[in-house]
């Protein structure tokens, strides 16, 4: 899969919108305008209603991408 994707940080924040590059079945890259502001964890949604989303961690960090394993199933 690459497209588009959602970082969740939480109720009452909106959700914000990033590009995924790359993803496997342990992880993903992400590319997302403002890297230094995502958190050690967060669960990225795939679909826009969050129907299908990992719980992640950053695992690294290269300028606007982004490296994070899944901590949980889909």
């Amino acid at each position: 899969m690459k497209g588009r994707a959602y970082v969740y940080l939480g109720k009452g924040i909106p959700l914000a919108e990033c590009e995924v590059s790359n993803i496997s079945e342990g992880g993903a890259r992400i590319v997302w305008r403002l890297p230094e502001m995502l958190p050690a964890r967060f669960v990225l949604f795939l679909t826009l209603d969050g129907s299908e989303r990992h719980s992640c961690r950053v695992v690294w960090r290269d300028g606007a991408e982004v490296g994070v394993a899944f901590e949980d199933s889909a």
